[in-house]
């Protein structure tokens, strides 16, 4: 098979490989789709230094069921299905107090987040275990279906952990592709304003397709007192998908008394300023949320199914798999959102 195999920094390379053959509860898919997350453009970049050369990357992910191994139970050749890039036991104490995602026996497929990384999907065939597929609906397409996983992340860190409320005033850092998912469900939620602050004015622009009300440009203005304009009393939620540094800091900085913080997008290391006496007396409620488990993963698909998310909203450019290192320069470009790989 052809696959893209990531062999050292910035040594991304196209190549025919062995096609891999299942076993056990291993089924082998063929995909049909998959989206380029900024983990994987740091695993190519080097910003990541968790990596173990070679690898292939690819998480977000859709295709067909192949071949399966002899213990697959509930899925066959020629299924259609949406994969979760994480694998987990079911038995550990962590899997059943519900947080698969703390899986210390599971697995994540060309990904990030557990000690256990499988090959991903930038190739035209990839290994899944049984317990990361689900069914795809007919009615989602299989670029649609790759982003099941991201808009499974944003809704557990929107709805689940930060509670979303219908007429709530939510502000979201970052309009990249995981903050405008989460900006589509709070739209859907019944969010009374989206203020959306990121700092690229066509991103900012795009995020009005995709529910914001509110826009502001933090290099061009005050973002505390442009927020505070919209809304005097301060907002209930404030929601950072962004990634850098300042990002975080902003969020705090955001935060009226009763503010519910969510800080989702920095996977950095590094440290911010915050009072822990400003945290007491404004009762600020700090949350974070990484990676998804199979609940959201349904409700992810459920949200897709039903009509109430179309993550092709999103998708701004495509690519062939020959082609994935224009689509790794094409990230690095600041009027895009997500990419699509299509083997």
């Amino acid at each position: 098979m052809k696959a893209a195999v990531l062999e050292g920094v910035k040594n991304l390379v196209v190549k025919e490989i062995p096609t891999p053959i299942p076993t056990k509860d291993m089924a082998l898919v063929r995909v049909k789709a998959c989206g380029i997350c900024m983990t994987d453009h740091k695993a190519y970049s080097g910003e990541r230094t968790n990596v173990n050369f070679p690898t292939i990357c690819g998480h977000e992910f859709s295709g067909v069921v192949e071949q399966v191994g002899d213990n697959v139970k509930f899925f066959k050749p020629y299924d259609e299905i949406i994969a979760s890039p994480v694998s987990n036991c079911g038995i550990c104490e962590d899997c059943r107090r519900g947080f698969a995602q703390y899986c210390k026996n599971g697995a994540v497929i060309g990904g990030d987040g557990m000690d256990t990384i499988i090959d991903g999907a930038f190739a035209e065939y990839v290994l899944v275990p049984e317990n990361s597929l689900y069914q795809k609906p007919k009615n989602i397409t299989f670029d649609a279906a790759a982003l099941a996983e991201p808009l499974a992340g944003s809704y557990k860190g929107m709805i689940e952990y930060s509670e979303l409320r219908i007429s709530e005033d939510l502000v979201i850092i970052g309009a990249g592709a995981m903050g405008l998912l989460a900006s589509m469900i709070a739209e859907r939620a019944g969010a009374a304003s989206i203020i959306m602050i990121d700092i690229e004015d066509w991103r900012l622009e795009f995020s009005k397709k995709c529910g914001a009300t509110h826009l502001i440009n933090s290099q061009k203005t005050d973002a505390i007192k442009a927020v505070y304009e919209i809304l005097p009393n301060g907002p209930d939620i404030v929601f950072e998908a962004a990634g850098p540094l300042a990002a975080a800091q902003l969020a705090f900085d955001l935060c009226r008394r009763g503010t519910r913080v969510n800080e989702f997008g920095v996977t950095t290391e590094g440290t911010i300023a915050i009072s822990p006496a400003d945290v007491h007396w404004k009762e600020t409620r700090v949350d974070a949320s990484f990676s998804v488990y199979p609940k959201v993963m349904q409700s992810s698909i459920r949200l897709m199914e039903k009509g109430f998310v179309d993550p092709n909203k999103i998708i701004t450019h495509k690519f062939k798999l020959d082609d994935i290192h224009e689509a790794m320069k094409t990230m690095k470009t600041p009027e895009r959102v997500k990419i699509i790989i299509n083997p």
